[in-house]
């Protein structure tokens, strides 16, 4: 549940190298064979696919249980999960797959080992599938092998084991060219198409207490490091100038998927996004596939000069282990500017009947362990609104001294409201949901119920109302934006000029030709 986008609404509430023109892929034998030129492709997109290996689990107890309450994936069904999808794939027989990221539970090397076993069945067939890793998958202090009671650390991946694992992956495709700086490179999966993948990872920035740190901590936040950007900026302008298409597929979002993204929920977003995007319409990419937030959402980011409106348009794919366990099917004409993707699910596995049922039960189950963990994660910057109640002259009571009383406070008036706009918000095309409007409405309520609690024997019992209707206004002018954009799936929703509204699950989306 360290997905959850819900612990912001909690933090407010409480206060040249030239690419080949035609591409090689691996066959059967080893060998290679040419992928000619088509009216139409097809791409298969999955992401977040958090597999582990069953050898982790030694045995099953609290440590193992601790860890499904705070982030409840269908881990133990993954390695089904996966060959799932794979079945998929063999039926549709695309003409590429892409994987952004977190392509394991926690980087352990029988992870990967395990992903790449499976993934063969689909590179053995003749079709190429390109990965880039995620947060989840370099270095990583939290793999481990739980040993009922407690943990053990598990063999971790680095990068170079990392980029030989993938070498089939994209890594050491004949026209790939990779980024001397991280795990990036780009590479022409399809004729005329360049792909971008980018490593926005911050696995060097991991703690071990191994290594003397106070705790075992790994990053989710992403930043596109100086030198890679720069290499970036080259691999799409020489695309272009030979008159190719570019896309780019990175781990963590390139754009906000509801206004205010970016500084409440910071760690899903790459660092400094908005200079990212604009550097990436300014050289030619108008596309980007990416995941990290299990979110099934289409979200656009335009800007407005003075010759026209620009946008890019990022593709987040939800969690395959997670509600509601989606893929996408997407098929583009021949020059790569028109793109309509289609959504399908993982309904059944032989252990599951009914998986999307299950991992929505298990999401809404688990909701108060995952949103606690979130309080603990950002309890510095929620602790901060202290000086806001300060400024207002009310007592700093009203947010609770600890994380576990906030986050009991938030889920005895607020629970209901939390589980409902996460599972709309995680499905996609809130907008057509006619439970967006209701909730909305009971998040107004819920505020007032917890601040006429808060405040009850605090203030004059002839101010109470007054002072609840006050606080509780403050409170909603801070949410209601956030709702807005989130539950009407509205980006850029204060500039008239700039919104835009995308349908998440079934879309078609233009992009420029190279060069204009």
């Amino acid at each position: 549940m360290k997905k959850y986008f819900l612990w912001f609404l909690a933090a407010i509430v409480l206060s040249s190298f030239a690419l080949t023109a035609c591409t090689d892929i691996a066959d059967n034998n080893g060998g290679s064979q040419i992928v000619e030129p088509k009216d139409e492709y097809s791409i298969f997109v999955m992401s977040d696919i958090h597999v582990m290996a069953p050898e982790l689990l030694v045995k099953k107890g609290p440590a193992f249980e601790k860890y499904v309450k705070t982030d409840p994936k269908l881990l133990e069904e993954s390695g089904e999960m996966l060959n799932a999808v794979t079945d998929v794939v063999l039926e549709k027989r695309p003409d590429l797959v892409l994987i952004p990221g977190d392509l394991t539970k926690d980087g352990e090397l029988l992870s990967h080992q395990l992903v790449v076993s499976i993934l063969e069945r689909v590179r053995t067939a003749g079709i190429p599938v390109i990965v880039i890793p995620g947060n989840h998958d370099i270095d990583n202090p939290e793999g481990v092998y739980f040993t009922g009671d407690e943990t053990r650390p598990a063999e971790r991946t680095s990068t170079t084991e990392f980029a030989e694992l993938y070498r089939n992956y994209g890594y050491t495709r004949p026209e790939t060219v990779r980024d001397p700086a991280s795990l990036s490179f780009a590479c022409e999966p399809l004729p005329g198409l360049v792909l971008i993948c980018l490593d926005s990872n911050l696995y060097e920035e991991n703690l071990f207490v191994e290594r003397g740190d106070s705790i075992d901590h790994n990053q989710t936040a992403g930043r596109i490091r100086k030198a890679t950007l720069e290499w970036m900026w080259q691999q799409a302008d020489a695309a272009r100038a030979a008159g190719k298409q570019v896309a780019a597929m990175m781990h963590h979002n390139a754009v906000e998927h509801y206004d205010g993204q970016a500084t409440l929920q910071s760690s899903y977003v790459v660092e400094n996004y908005r200079e990212v995007a604009e550097g990436m319409m300014q050289h030619g990419i108008h596309l980007v596939f990416t995941g990290h937030q299990h979110l099934q959402d289409i979200a656009q980011y335009r800007t407005l000069t003075e010759s026209k409106t620009d946008s890019l348009i990022d593709i987040s794919t939800g969690a395959l282990v997670s509600y509601p366990n989606p893929w996408r099917l997407i098929s583009v004409n021949r020059d790569f500017t028109q793109w309509n993707v289609s959504t399908g699910y993982v309904e059944s596995i032989p252990s599951i009947a009914d998986v999307r049922q299950t991992c929505y039960k298990r999401s809404s189950e688990n909701i108060v362990d995952g949103l606690i963990w979130h309080i603990n994660e950002y309890w510095p910057m929620i602790e901060s609104y202290r000086s806001t109640l300060t400024d207002y002259g009310l007592p700093s009571v009203l947010l609770p001294p600890t994380p576990q009383e906030a986050g009991s406070l938030l889920m005895e008036f607020l629970g209901p409201q939390f589980t409902e706009t996460y599972m709309i918000h995680n499905g996609g095309n809130e907008n057509d949901n006619p439970r967006s409007q209701v909730v909305m409405s009971d998040f107004e309520d819920g505020v007032s119920k917890l601040c006429k609690k808060q405040m009850k024997g605090q203030v004059d019992d002839a101010y109470l109302d007054g002072t609840v209707i006050f606080l509780s206004g403050i409170i909603m002018t801070k949410i209601r934006p956030l709702l807005t954009s989130m539950l009407t799936d509205t980006n850029q929703a204060e500039f008239t000029t700039l919104s835009s509204r995308t349908n998440d699950l079934n879309a078609v989306l233009n992009i420029p030709q190279p060069g204009e």
